[in-house]
């Protein structure tokens, strides 16, 4: 006969392989989800390169899109090392040690500064691949459209389009600023 107590944690330890997979699963998708935003932000840049600047418009947009998917993944993985930290771990009589550990070697004031890696500053790589990428598209097309401009200026509904656009491109870009900043906090 099987011990309840045994039988219990097994449970536990069964519940906390689903959850690492979950945890695997969603990083993968995160990655998957920055190749997509460095590809389909080259790929609009190409495109605004060979036919039209303002198409550079769109790298904002879909920026903002895929940045929060991003981060989507990252509170729900962050969300399962809570989870696993503060609950799975106790009633597994502390056994589970990972993630405490994580979290108080994360924790040291030297592993957040401001050129490090595990620090949400608008010089992480994952922020210049989302926000800053989008920040430089704006600048890009507002440099752009002011050359062409200057050279035959257009008529006023394009104007209007073009800086109603650019206008979107900042707000998504500040609001996808706010989201990985509001995510460094969690």
């Amino acid at each position: 006969m099987q011990d309840p107590d045994d039988s219990a944690r097994q449970i536990l330890l069964a519940e906390y392989t689903a959850l690492r997979t979950e945890a695997e699963r969603r990083a993968n998708v995160q990655w998957n989800v920055f190749a997509l935003q460095l590809a389909s932000a080259g790929a609009i840049a190409s495109v605004a390169i060979s036919a039209n600047p303002t198409v550079l418009l769109l790298v904002p947009v879909s920026s903002y899109l895929l940045g929060s998917r991003y981060i989507l993944h990252d509170f729900h993985i962050k969300l399962i090392r809570r989870y696993v930290r503060e609950s799975l771990a106790e009633r597994l009589g502390g056994h589970l040690q990972w993630e405490t550990w994580r979290s108080t070697a994360l924790a040291a004031p030297t592993s957040r500064g401001w050129f490090s890696v595990t620090g949400w500053n608008f010089v992480h790589p994952t922020r210049l691949a989302f926000d800053g990428v989008g920040l430089l598209a704006l600048a890009a097309a507002g440099v752009s459209g002011g050359y062409l401009w200057w050279l035959r200026s257009p008529p006023w509904p394009v104007v209007a389009g073009f800086a109603g656009g650019w206008l979107v491109g900042l707000a998504v870009t500040a609001l996808l600023r706010r989201a990985f900043r509001r995510a460094s906090d969690l």
